[in-house]
């Protein structure tokens, strides 16, 4: 398992087991182990978390330029949301084996402006 989602999966762990938030599908860990292999190419490794529905999520920040985050769930969907600019951005996209055209194009984005 790769090292930010096991640390991501050990912080939601008393979370999990004290506030009832719903622990990751095996479907939903191996999506997110396949969109952090997908990114792990780029200069900044994203920030992982799970969050409180079974979702797990990725989120790079780039200062004042903006914010995207890409969140994969147990059906097979990535949704992604971001602000760049003065733009907002949101959609949900069937996630197979590639990055979603859209979603890749607002991270470069992200990456372009700056950190």
């Amino acid at each position: 398992m790769h090292p930010a989602l096991e640390a991501a999966l050990k912080e939601a762990d008393p979370l999990i087991a004290g506030r009832g938030w719903t622990r990751p599908a095996p479907s939903t860990l191996q999506a997110a182990a396949r969109l952090l292999e997908l990114v792990g190419e780029t200069a900044r490794p994203p920030a992982v978390q799970v969050d409180p529905a079974g979702t797990i999520s990725l989120e790079w920040e780039a200062a004042e330029h903006g914010w995207l985050t890409l969140t994969v769930d147990d059906r097979g969907q990535l949704t992604h949301s971001a602000v760049l600019g003065d733009d907002e951005f949101g959609q949900t996209e069937d996630f197979g084996d590639e990055l979603p055209d859209w979603a890749g194009t607002l991270l470069r984005r992200l990456l372009a402006a700056g950190h």
